[in-house]
């Protein structure tokens, strides 16, 4: 089965237990979805019912530790990817009274086709963009979103990457020391 595993993070403009409930919203969460698609709550306890185009499948919320991480587990078959299986890590990281940083890290495994890794980031951080969007609809903020540096220039970067090879070389990172033989009891001959 091809395995397929994601990172992205997301800054939310709002109170960690603000963010928190807004993971547990279902209209909220439906809102986040494309046009076509449908969220509803499942048989289950924490069970939800999720059909997209072309997908349909289960998700069930595990090993909630309120108000900082959850995580999701899901099962689903579509016809070009077939069954599909896969877990999600969402984790809040507070950034200040009213900012939260979301870690998102996801495993999917798929018995057909599963999107590439750059596909499979893009559509992620997608679906990560339109729930901030529809955060911001239901709790707008009048702080600024932070700013992104912009990039070093080549030469800094150069710079950069050469002193962390050369300072690697004599503590130890790049090339460790080899470790030690453990060595039995002697034997006579």
């Amino acid at each position: 089965m091809p395995t397929l595993a994601l990172n992205d993070d997301l800054v939310l403009p709002v109170p960690q237990s603000l963010a928190w409930q807004t993971l547990h919203d279902l209209a909220l969460l439906a809102d986040s979805l494309p046009a076509d698609a449908r969220l509803q709550a499942g048989p289950a306890p924490r069970s939800f019912a999720l059909a997209l185009t072309g997908f349909e499948g289960q998700l069930l919320q595990l090993d909630i530790e309120a108000p900082s991480r959850l995580r999701l587990s899901f099962e689903g078959r579509g016809p070009r990817t077939g069954a599909v299986s896969g877990q999600a890590q969402l984790r809040l990281e507070t950034l200040g009274d009213d900012r939260v940083l979301l870690h998102v890290a996801l495993v999917i495994q798929a018995e057909g086709a599963t999107p590439s890794k750059v596909a499979g980031l893009m559509l992620l951080r997608e679906r990560l963009a339109a729930f901030a969007a529809a955060v911001e609809r239901r709790h707008p903020s009048t702080r600024p979103l932070p700013v992104k540096p912009p990039p070093k220039p080549w030469f800094q970067r150069l710079v950069d990457w050469y002193l962390g090879w050369f300072a690697a070389i004599f503590n130890g990172t790049l090339f460790p020391p080899p470790k030690p033989r453990q060595r039995g009891p002697r034997r006579k001959p």
